[in-house]
C-alpha cells in the first residue's frame, strides 16, 4: 500500500536498532489486511529520548510504537499514564496515543509466556526460574513468569543491586512465589543452573557474534529447557552450548512474534494476521 498523508505511522525505538526485524513483520500485517498503516525503525540515542516522546506528541498520524533496548524503563517519564501491566513490571515496550495522551504498555510478558507454551512446551506453573538481567526485558519475563504461577524464581544480574530491586518488587506482589537475587558471578549460581527447569538469558550478551555468557554450565541439566531473549543470530553461544548438553532451546522469535502480535492489536484495534506476521520474520532471518 501507498504511503500517503493519511498512512498512520508506528515506530520501533531503540539504540542500536539495524538488527530489528520488527518493521517488516508489522508491514506484512498491515499489507495483509490492507491497513492504511507503515512502521518504521528510528535510532535514538538515550540523550535524544525526551524529544522523540515529544514528536510523538506533535504527530497527529501517529499510530502507536514499541520501544527497545535500552529505553523501555526510562522512556516511562515521558508518558501521561501506564497500564496496569506496564505498571507493575517497571517497563514499557509499546507506547499508544489516547485523546492526546501518551499510554504506556508491555507485551513482552505476554509474549514470552506465549512462546514458552507453543514453542517450549512448557506451563510455568511450579517451574523453577533462573533468569540473567534485571533490565526492561527481564522484568516483563519475571513479572509474567510469577503472574502465572512458577515456584521460584532466580534473578542474577552482573549488578546485584539491579537484582535485589526487581526481586523486592516481585515479592512483595507475588507473595506464593520465591524468588532470589544474586550477581552473576556468585556462587550461588552454579545451584541455581543445576536446578532450574528453564533457563532464561534477558540481556543482550549473545547480539555480536562470538559474544558468550560468562556462565558456569557445567551443572545444566538436559531436562532444562534454555530460552534466549535473542532471535538475531537465531542460536546464540548459550543456546549452542545448552543443545550441545541435550536441552531444548528456544530462541527469541516467538516472543517477538506474539508481543508484536499484541502491540498490533493495541496499534490498529483489529486481530493480528499470525501467519502473514510469522512468514515475515522467518523471510527477515532467511536473508540476514
Amino acid at each position: 500500500m501507498p504511503i500517503t498523508g493519511a498512512t498512520r505511522l508506528c515506530f520501533i525505538l531503540g539504540h542500536p536498532i539495524a538488527h530489528t526485524l520488527s518493521p517488516a513483520m508489522h508491514n506484512a500485517a498491515f499489507a495483509a489486511l490492507d491497513l492504511p498503516y507503515a512502521y518504521l525503525p528510528w535510532a535514538v540515542p538515550p540523550a535524544r529520548l525526551a524529544a522523540a516522546a515529544a514528536a510523538f506528541r506533535a504527530m497527529e498520524n501517529f499510530a502507536g510504537a514499541n520501544v527497545t533496548v535500552p529505553h523501555k524503563e526510562a522512556i516511562r517519564v515521558y508518558l501521561d499514564a501506564l497500564s496496569p501491566e506496564a505498571e507493575g513490571i517497571g517497563a514499557v515496550n509499546t507506547i499508544i496515543p489516547r485523546d492526546g495522551r501518551l499510554v504506556g504498555h508491555n507485551t513482552d510478558g505476554a509474549g514470552f509466556i506465549a512462546s514458552l507454551r507453543e514453542g517450549g512446551g512448557m506451563d510455568p506453573r511450579g517451574a523453577r526460574a533462573l533468569l540473567l538481567g534485571a533490565g526492561g526485558g527481564a522484568k516483563g519475563v519475571a513479572y509474567v513468569l510469577a503472574a502465572d504461577g512458577a515456584a521460584e524464581i532466580t534473578v542474577a544480574n552482573r549488578s546485584a543491586g539491579r537484582a535485589e530491586a526487581l526481586v523486592g518488587t516481585l515479592s512483595a506482589r507475588f507473595p506464593r512465589c520465591q524468588f532470589l537475587a544474586l550477581a552473576l558471578h556468585a556462587p550461588g549460581v552454579a545451584a541455581a543452573v543445576g536446578s532450574a527447569d528453564v533457563l532464561i538469558n534477558a540481556t543482550a550478551v549473545g547480539l555480536t557474534p562470538g559474544e558468550a555468557l560468562p556462565l558456569d554450565l557445567r551443572g545444566l541439566r538436559p531436562t532444562t529447557l534454555v530460552c534466549d531473549l535473542i532471535y538475531r543470530p537465531p542460536e546464540t553461544p548459550l543456546l549452542q552450548a545448552a543443545r550441545g548438553k541435550g536441552c531444548r532451546v528456544l530462541n527469541g522469535l516467538g516472543m517477538l512474534l506474539h508481543q508484536g502480535a499484541a502491540a498490533f492489536r493495541l496499534f490498529t484495534g483489529v486481530d493480528p494476521p499470525l501467519n502473514a506476521m510469522r512468514a515475515a520474520l522467518a523471510r527477515g532471518l532467511a536473508g540476514s
